[in-house]
């Protein structure tokens, strides 16, 4: 069996921080890409509500 030695509380709450960053700064990512799609979609569907003339 591998035997694993036992990790200090800090590196425990470290690893926990970079965890916590790496979610935040995806959060932060989802929030842009959702804003974009949202003006995109509203782009969109005013264009499609546009009268066509033909």
């Amino acid at each position: 069996m591998t035997q694993v030695s036992p990790t200090s509380s800090n590196s425990n709450q470290d690893a926990i921080n970079e965890m916590t960053e790496a979610f935040n700064q995806a959060i932060k990512e989802s929030a842009k890409i959702t804003a974009i799609t949202t003006t995109k979609k509203v782009e969109l569907d005013a264009a499609s509500q546009r009268p066509q003339q033909g």
